[in-house]
């Protein structure tokens, strides 16, 4: 990105000249900062697939001890974990792109010119473009680092193709704004808007305060139906989202903004929360229950709730003390159980076996 500085104080522009609306051009900058933010998650999720291909090509060939390295478990469970972010990237960045397609067509229905629909489309889901820039290219670097490991000493030449996309993967994280800026703004455009009542936060947090006081109800539930259970847990870590942040915005209302580790705390839940609620509504709508792709949603989210429930935690103990503390952290524990628990080790081999099998993501 170019550092270099512009001035064009007390400049005369000739009305001809002018692009767009007068005292518009910021809010058009911020709109490009959105497209590029999920374009860009688009490119890293391009890149975790040739990563992980790039693996499983190399697992394969490689032998030690007589045999492919991809029979060996530690290799296993990192070439699952790689799919199983490719998936879940793909359904974060698939759900927000046909949101804004929608949004867009919606708005030139109903007479709003293409160029002003375009804008508006993006800017409404200013929030998700954030999240994916965040979560993919997070996920892109991570990738590039698990694959250099399994090449091994390979992975640092530049005869092999780690060595770039560990480069590549890198600047990802720093442009389209710092990842650090896009966690804050994410969780901070949703508190913005619920202080300038385009959205109710605190209605439905003060329904979770209510609900923490009440007797839970021990009746097994049935999650007979196809992910129903999941979608149940997702539920529920929207549950925790509101108690962290909306007991945090009524404890430091226009302060919060000062809070920058109870804000990262908070953009990691709802980075968690948009992404594996994507992977797995994607995972209901198109895909069978014993499918590897069902598998790849069960085990994100089984990993999504380890660390909400971290995140979550270190935002309570941050700013509440005594019984509200206490009571907080026992809905911390109510809202992240399963009734019925995943094996993440069965998933993971399920995983590994179908794209080791396969050959390519």
């Amino acid at each position: 990105s170019s550092t270099r500085q512009v001035f064009f104080n007390d400049m005369k522009i000739p009305v001809e000249n002018l692009l767009g609306e007068r005292n518009n051009g910021f809010k058009i900058a911020l709109n490009a900062l959105n497209v590029g933010r999920i374009k860009l998650a688009a490119a890293c999720l391009d890149a975790q697939r040739r990563i992980l291909n790039y693996s499983l090509n190399y697992s394969t060939e490689r032998k030690q001890f007589g045999v492919s390295i991809n029979t060996f478990g530690a290799i296993r469970k990192k070439l699952a974990e790689m799919a199983t972010g490719a998936f879940v990237s793909e359904a974060g960045s698939y759900r927000a792109a046909k949101n804004v397609e929608d949004k867009i067509e919606e708005l030139v229905a109903g007479g709003m010119n293409h160029e002003q629909a375009e804008l508006k489309g993006v800017e409404e889901f200013a929030v998700e473009c954030s999240i994916l820039k965040v979560f993919v290219s997070d996920l892109a670097q991570h990738t590039a680092d698990e694959g250099i490991q399994i090449f091994g000493g390979m992975g640092f030449s530049e005869d092999t193709p780690m060595e770039a996309a560990w480069r590549d993967s890198r600047i990802s994280r720093i442009y389209e704004g710092t990842n650090e800026i896009n966690r804050l703004l994410a969780v901070g455009m949703l508190i913005k808007r619920a202080m300038q009542g385009k959205i109710d936060l605190l209605t439905p947090a003060k329904n979770v305060a209510k609900e923490l006081m009440s007797i839970p109800s021990f009746d097994i539930p049935d999650y007979s139906e196809y992910m129903s259970e999941e979608k149940e847990v997702i539920k529920n870590l929207k549950k925790v989202f509101l108690m962290v942040s909306g007991s945090a915005l009524q404890k430091y209302m226009m302060d919060i903004e000062k809070q920058q580790h109870l804000l990262l705390n908070a953009s990691e839940i709802l980075n968690q929360i948009y992404m594996a609620e994507s992977a797995i509504l994607r995972a209901e709508k198109h895909f069978s229950a014993d499918s590897v792709e069902a598998a790849m949603a069960r085990l994100n989210l089984y990993k999504a709730v380890e660390i909400i429930t971290t995140n979550a935690k270190e935002g309570i103990v941050s700013f509440s003390e005594g019984d509200e503390q206490r009571m907080m952290l026992a809905g911390l524990r109510r809202f992240t159980k399963y009734v019925n628990t995943p094996n993440p080790i069965a998933l993971t081999e399920q995983i590994a076996t179908h794209f080791i099998e396969k050959g390519f993501y």
